[in-house]
């Protein structure tokens, strides 16, 4: 960060911001020196201050209303698009907006895919992602870049480009361009002495960022702003990434990120949240507050982390059994809603099950007794009738909102436990269907008429055919070992013992029962072997033992080391 700020200082700009703000920066001053944009005044554009910017961007139909960067790099993209040699002359870190669009006047997915290559050599991130069209910035929200990228990677997928040798380069510059500014980079590699491996540390500047408020959906309390609920500070970090939910103090309602209100620190407004923002800084999106914050990040120690680890482990198995009983609960409940849901409602209220008329929606407790039949015989009030629909409509739609929401919630922390366990294709198993879903569609992968099995197949051969910067599989089967199978696989249905094996690149079929699949899985295990047993003798074979080592038990007799003097005889 030194050096980049030392560059913006030799090139007259600021040097505030994080790291990939700083290189962003950069990349946009140093393409601007090199065309030599400048204003009616002759004033440098990449060196003017946001007062003085602000007037040229209004003449130039800018808005100047934005930070900066945002207001300067528009500012440069109009001279670029109007500068006669603007095209011509910039080979820099962005290239010129028609360059970066020019793709499309019939070059096709070939020639993005050069340009791809060439920025990508560049770090010009934001360059590869703006190929497709859009015109986004580092400080872009996570739903303007998704866009823009997964548009794009409709044109690139190797899929659609099997005559392009590069095809599979060209993609994954564009997935690691996506997360590079979606995420920024907090992997810094540590110098250490050479022959060793390069060790990882977790580094983030909190210049800029806050503690954001967080409110309970359920009572509007704060959470955990006291001592006295307990929490320690960086029990924040593990709410904001979805890592884990909480009850609150006051009605111990479980909620988590997605379920949460969230206040902006200078408006005091509630925004919408995802935890791709932890990262990033962004603006509440309230009307007149266009103030930048971001997300604190608090110290946690590896012992910590150790132990969330394994909790986390143990809590996605739990579950999985959770939402295993959820769905037969549902079934279960379809199944008894089956015939018309109209009569049964009247036959409930005329039984006193119910405490409103299921027509007018009159209380119960204004009739007299026994009058629900004469209620229901002269309920022909069209008004009340019509009324009551659509209060019925709206809480049928509040009702799915909150559902969608939690849904929401679900996958957000199996998405969070996953990344955290270490995103491998053996745990894979533990995402729900719409974090699949979303897996599958940053990858291209289309998920119609698929289940959740289908789907991990899918996206098991695709991370092993495309080594991407983010995943780290291997060609070939998954190893099954005791520590990549879930410990409760005894109490996992059907479904889900299949979709465990596809995450190992096991193909299961369907009409396989569960013990066939447990007993394959155990199979499967590279570092025992099954004990088998036959009417002669009983041999255990272990991993990398010689021959003659092999213990052997006669039947009815005694057992013998072979190789060995000692005994063993035996009780009767």
């Amino acid at each position: 960060i030194g050096e980049l700020k030392s560059r913006l200082k030799e090139l007259g700009m600021s040097q505030g911001g994080d790291k990939g703000t700083l290189e962003c920066r950069i990349a946009k001053g140093e393409e601007s020196a090199k065309l030599g944009l400048q204003t009616a005044d002759g004033d440098p554009v990449h060196q003017l201050k946001l007062p003085k910017l602000k007037p040229y961007a209004a003449r130039a139909g800018i808005s100047p209303i934005g930070t900066l960067d945002e207001i300067m790099f528009q500012y440069i993209e109009f001279l670029k698009k109007n500068n006669p040699g603007a095209d011509t002359g910039g080979e820099g870190a962005s290239g010129g907006a028609a360059k970066r669009t020019g793709s499309g006047n019939g070059s096709g997915a070939s020639g993005i895919s050069g340009r791809v290559l060439q920025l990508a050599e560049e770090d010009d991130f934001v360059g590869i992602i703006n190929l497709g069209g859009a015109n986004v910035t580092a400080s872009s929200s996570v739903a303007v870049l998704r866009k823009a990228y997964l548009k794009l990677s409709l044109v690139l997928h190797p899929d659609k480009n099997r005559n392009d040798p590069d095809a599979t380069r060209v993609f994954q510059a564009l997935v690691n361009a996506y997360e590079r500014i979606s995420q920024p980079e907090l992997v810094e590699e540590v110098k250490v002495r050479k022959g060793k491996k390069k060790a990882a540390a977790i580094s983030r500047s909190n210049e800029g960022c806050k503690r954001t408020k967080i409110r309970c959906p359920r009572c509007k309390n704060s959470w955990s702003e006291t001592s006295v609920e307990g929490n320690p500070d960086y029990f924040y970090n593990f709410m904001m990434t979805g890592i884990r939910s909480f009850n609150c103090a006051t009605c111990l309602f479980e909620f988590g990120c997605m379920t949460a209100i969230h206040n902006c620190p200078f408006c005091k407004c509630s925004f919408e949240y995802h935890p791709s923002d932890f990262h990033r800084k962004i603006t509440c999106g309230g009307k007149g507050c266009n103030k930048i914050f971001g997300f604190h990040m608090f110290h946690c120690s590896d012992r910590v982390m150790k132990n969330l680890k394994e909790e986390i482990q143990v809590l996605r198995e739990k579950q999985a059994i959770s939402t295993e009983q959820k769905r037969r609960r549902a079934e279960s409940f379809r199944r008894r809603r089956k015939g018309n849901d109209d009569a049964n409602a009247e036959t409930a209220f005329l039984m006193g099950l119910a405490n409103e008329c299921p027509r007018c929606g009159i209380s119960l407790a204004d009739l007299d007794d026994k009058d629900e039949i004469d209620h229901l015989r002269n309920c022909n009030d069209e008004v009340k009738i019509a009324a009551n629909k659509r209060k019925k409509k709206a809480a049928e739609q509040k009702t799915e909102k909150k559902k969608q929401k939690q849904d929401l919630q679900e996958d957000v922390t199996a998405k969070a436990a996953w990344d955290l366990l270490g995103a491998s294709n053996e745990n894979m198993w533990m995402l729900t269907d719409g974090a699949l879903q979303k897996e599958c569609a940053e990858q291209g992968i289309d998920t119609k008429g698929k289940d959740n099995c289908d789907m991990i197949s899918g996206l098991v051969r695709s991370r092993e055919s495309q080594v991407l910067t983010k995943y780290k599989g291997t060609k070939g089967r998954a190893k099954v070992t005791a520590e990549s199978l879930p410990s409760n696989l005894h109490t996992m249905t059907a479904a889900q013992l299949r979709a465990v094996a596809a995450s190992h690149g096991i193909k299961v079929g369907r009409n396989k029962r569960k013990i066939d699949i447990i007993e394959l899985l155990q199979a499967e295990q590279e570092e025992t072997r099954p004990l088998m047993i036959t009417a002669e003798s009983v041999e255990y074979v272990k991993p990398g033992t010689p021959k003659d080592e092999v213990i052997e038990v006669e039947s009815g007799s005694e057992s013998e080391y072979s190789g060995s003097e000692s005994e063993y005889e035996p009780d009767e």
